[in-house]
């Protein structure tokens, strides 16, 4: 925050300091636990960035200013005023034609819309993502699609929450974005809730594949930890269901998720109730705080406890909670808030009434599961349902209903268990038939074989059995002392070996000191770099000189690019090359943070995977930290929208292009390569002589900067493609 401040007393430029106001206004309003006066002094900043901003006319940063308002206002505990000033905002945006603005305020003002209006939060967030598509802005479009499948999942509507997840799937696809841990989280949620458990355990290990490569955070971590634990609980591998549930609790545990704690470890002790041990669920469901309030209906715990304690035929231990959820029952007149929670409470009491003798009352909570399975097209739970009615019929005396039932439990769980089942086995089973066919063959015909031999060599035993006992005696002392000979080639052969194996253990241990002394290296290179980079930053706050400051800034962007390959090999275990397409994508998101780009400038990545040595990835850095900054700087003078596209692609067994270029407005058309002064345009053409590359430019619709150079040899053949995550 301090350098932020540093940097506003000093800048001289009025829409870069408009600029420095605002994020110092944000960091004011976001810091956690904001008191009263860094509310007063984010009001104070942001009043200071809308004066400059209206002066110069910068439309954009007014508009994300006013909304900055209503934040702030909201954030004080004035609804009202917070709600005007947004409806402020958004009227500005949209009279201007600020389509990103427009959007980012319709997205904060269905967050802050009563949980009980989700349509109209659904409205605004379908408004946003329009408008997001309209700008270009197609991630922020796709991070709204999924928005609007969580709003959906949380309102019962799996179907629709399951179009708008592919929607954003899509979209990211579309540019190259990976992290779809999100959406695919939400499908195997809706997948679930819509009894189909392989393809919702299929998208929930594919969102926990993508968390192994990507810093997620815990709430959501939980949630997929937590939503494959239940899918392999109701397939019914126990185990590893547990195995989840306890990951899924480790986590709410880290980030002090107190509703995710209770809610994991309800899962957890359905997971061990499932495998029939009763004291163990007990003693997880004891070591949380107590469910049971006056005020409210917390009904998962009864349900699970009254589960429990009739498995255990304690069932005055077991009434209370039975109690306790007929109160809730009457209070929400059956509408809990959602199907799933229903069906748990409904079938906790169903068990109850059963086992105490009073299963003439389960019939209207059978009838209204019944009716919601039916919606859901849920085969598991009609198939259950069936079953359950077997065991009320039977319990009131009705045994021809029950034997009804009991059949068409037995017919729908054929169809989902029983036929498949079946089938394999058919299909092993003649395997292993005609295997074992295939073996007696062959057995036969080796023992043909072996009896043939047999005769052959009886007949001929019998005409040298005298000659034989000769020889056997020469053998013998032949095979004796060959023996002796074998013993001590062993010998010889074991304290070899012996040597060779000491010998590569201190190999072992020579490379794992030398991968370790080079991640050590570039470690410390990478941290000397920041020093550096730290040191010129303090150094810009003593100096007033613009064109000093200028140098200054560019010697901390070109050492940053430098430092970030450096990062990139200490923290990989691939100690001889680095990811360009990453070292690209961080490399843009540094410069659009140094810059404040996010108003005017979209950048487009279109990079394969090229692994490149440090030899060739530090000047190609550069190389890119120059031409991006240029077009940044100078491409779009007066404060112009503009594109600028950075591709790096493969163009022949062992060539490769790279090509940054913008729409901006080009070189001048007197300017000459040859008699250039240009301290960028000098590093960029003898960096490009260092990769043994080509250097050219073009002047077409925009600037375009060309790279031509060939692989280092030893790194060749090393790409391998993006991973593609298909849809099932």
């Amino acid at each position: 925050m301090n350098a932020i401040i540093a940097k506003i007393h000093f800048e001289k430029n009025e829409e870069k300091k408009a600029g420095l106001l605002y994020n110092a206004a944000e960091y004011y309003l976001e810091t956690e636990g904001s008191l009263k006066k860094d509310l007063d002094s984010a009001g104070l900043l942001n009043g200071q960035s809308v004066k400059i901003s209206r002066e110069l006319g910068l439309k954009s940063n007014v508009a994300k200013s006013m909304l900055l308002n209503s934040r702030i206002a909201n954030e004080k505990g004035n609804s009202t005023a917070a709600r005007n000033l947004c409806r402020a905002a958004l009227d500005y945006a949209l009279s201007n034609n600020l389509k990103n603005e427009a959007a980012s305020i319709y997205v904060t003002s269905a967050v802050d819309i009563e949980d009980n209006e989700n349509l109209k939060k659904a409205e605004d967030l379908k408004k946003a993502a329009v408008l997001y598509k309209q700008a270009g802005a197609l991630y922020d479009e796709a991070e709204t699609f999924n928005q609007i499948s969580i709003l959906y999942n949380s309102i019962d509507e799996p179907g629709i929450s399951n179009k708008y997840a592919l929607q954003a799937i899509s979209i990211k696809k579309s540019i190259k974005r990976h992290d779809l841990y999100k959406e695919y989280t939400m499908l195997g949620l809706n997948l679930r809730v819509q009894g189909k458990y392989k393809e919702a355990l299929a998208y929930a290990l594919a969102a926990e594949k993508i968390t192994e490569n990507i810093k997620i955070k815990d709430d959501w971590l939980s949630i997929i930890y937590d939503l494959t634990g239940t899918i392999y609980s109701e397939m019914k591998f126990y185990d590893k269901s547990v195995d989840y549930y306890k990951k899924a609790i480790e986590v709410a545990k880290r980030g002090n998720d107190e509703v995710g704690i209770n809610a994991i470890t309800i899962n957890t002790a359905r997971g061990l109730l499932s495998r029939d041990k009763y004291d163990e669920a007990l003693s997880i469901l004891n070591n949380v705080p107590k469910y049971y309030h006056t005020k409210d209906c917390n009904t998962e715990y009864a349900s699970i406890f009254i589960l429990i304690y009739c498995k255990l035929k304690k069932y005055d231990k077991a009434k209370p909670y039975y109690d306790h959820l007929v109160k809730c029952n009457d209070v929400n007149n059956g509408i809990f808030k959602d199907h799933i929670g229903q069906e748990k409470v409904y079938y906790a009491m169903i068990y109850y009434l059963i086992n105490t003798g009073q299963a003439g009352k389960t019939y209207q909570y059978i009838n209204e599961l019944n009716t919601l399975a039916k919606k859901n097209n849920d085969l598991l739970n009609l198939s259950q349902l069936e079953k359950v009615r077997f065991e009320a019929d039977s319990a009131t005396g009705n045994y021809l209903s029950a034997i009804s039932h009991l059949k068409e439990h037995k017919l729908l769980n054929d169809s989902l268990y029983n036929i498949n089942s079946r089938r394999q086995f058919a299909n092993l089973q003649l395997k292993y038939e005609t295997d074992k066919k295939d073996k007696n063959i062959k057995m036969l015909t080796q023992q043909g074989k072996l009896q043939e031999a047999r005769i052959y060599n009886d007949t001929v035993l019998r005409y040298v059995f005298i000659g034989s006992l000769v020889a056997l005696i020469l053998f013998t002392g032949l095979l004796y002392n060959r023996f002796r000979l074998k013993q001590r080639s062993n010998s010889k052969l074991q304290l070899k070996q012996e040597k060779i194996n000491v010998q590569n253990g201190l190999l072992k241990r020579l490379l794992t000191e030398k991968e370790w002394l080079l991640k050590e290296i570039h470690h410390r290179v990478k941290n000397n770099l920041q020093i550096v980079i730290s040191l010129l930053n303090t150094q810009s706050a003593y100096l007033d000189n613009e064109d000093a400051l200028m140098a200054i800034q560019n010697s901390q962007h070109r050492m940053h690019a430098m430092s970030l390959i450096h990062q990139k090999l200490y923290q990989s275990n691939n100690l001889a090359s680095i990811d360009m397409s990453w070292y690209i994508y961080e490399l843009v998101n540094y410069l659009k943070d140094c810059f404040d780009t996010t108003r005017k400038v979209n950048f487009i990545l279109d990079t394969d995977k090229v692994d490149l040595d440090v030899a060739q990835a530090v000047p190609l850095g550069l190389i890119l930290n120059e031409a991006i900054s240029n077009a940044i700087k100078y491409a779009f003078p007066d404060n112009a929208r503009g594109i600028v596209t950075i591709k790096l692609k493969k163009t022949d067994e062992s060539t490769y292009q790279l090509i940054i270029a913008d729409d901006g407005i080009g070189l001048p058309v007197d300017f000459e390569l040859e008699n250039r002064d240009s301290l960028g345009m000098n590093l960029m053409i003898g960096l490009s002589e260092q990769l043994d590359g080509s250097f050219s430019i073009e002047n077409n619709k925009g600037l375009h900067v060309i790279i031509t150079f060939i692989k280092n040899k030893k790194l060749m053949g090393s790409d391998d493609n993006p991973l593609n995550v298909k849809d099932n």
